[in-house]
């Protein structure tokens, strides 16, 4: 789309009401990302693809006033954050990765608008690479969040969640643990005492953990001491 594309479209949302959009794999010009957004209002269902999605987001939290345009931003895309690469172009070029790199600043933006949610969101990281100051950004919006992410992704949070104040990796491990649904799954990962030692945290604080996978991880007899006196917390484990 070119500016003239955008103007009409504008015109046409300004002018219209309860519209569906479908934005995937759209270019949009960077400075009409704004114009757009503040149309979102009357949109009843956006579809976009992650890249675009985060232009949103990253508008969204630029500005106070911005900021107000992030609840119908998520109520139009269903109150879903979806980076994942099932919201990618399909049609990538041939060595393209599919995972995508968020920033701290990208977390930033993310949690800034995660704030103005009224509802709980999911909030999609599969496919994602994140940096850990991104995730300590993260951690503290997980309470309105359900969280869908890999692996790798999931062992970096777990061993954020010790910090200097008790009170904080309490509320850390209480978080986590609603966001993931009371499930972890760390099968045919490696953990190293770092993790373990969040892990243990999750399980000593929360009792929303009820379902624990450890199959395949190659445990040793030092990293299981670190968890055994906690285990009794999980109803299901593997």
């Amino acid at each position: 789309m070119d500016s003239e594309d955008c103007a009409a479209l504008i015109f046409t949302l300004k002018h219209s009401d309860r519209v569906r959009l479908n934005l995937l794999w759209t270019s949009i010009p960077a400075g009409e990302t704004e114009s757009i957004l503040f149309t979102l209002d009357k949109v009843s269902q956006l579809s976009v693809d992650r890249n675009l999605l985060l232009r949103f987001v990253h508008c969204c939290a630029a500005s106070e006033v911005q900021q107000g345009a992030a609840v119908d931003l998520l109520r139009a895309v269903q109150h879903r954050l979806d980076l994942s690469c099932s919201s990618h172009v399909e049609l990538s070029q041939e060595g393209q990765s599919e995972t995508l790199s968020l920033t701290a600043e990208d977390c930033r933006a993310v949690s800034t608008i995660l704030r103005r949610s009224s509802r709980k969101t999911q909030l999609d990281l599969q496919d994602c690479e994140v940096e850990d100051s991104g995730l300590d950004l993260l951690l503290p919006v997980l309470d309105g969040v359900r969280l869908r992410a890999g692996k790798a992704v999931l062992l970096q949070l777990v061993s954020l969640v010790p910090v200097s104040s008790e009170r904080d990796t309490v509320r850390r491990a209480v978080s986590l643990c609603r966001a993931l649904g009371g499930e972890l799954d760390l099968s045919h990962t490696t953990l190293d005492q770092r993790t373990c030692a969040g892990l243990a945290q999750m399980l000593d604080f929360s009792e929303v953990l009820t379902e624990l996978d450890l199959s395949h991880c190659e445990l040793t007899d030092q990293l299981l001491l670190t968890l055994i006196t906690h285990l009794h917390k999980v109803q299901v484990l593997e």
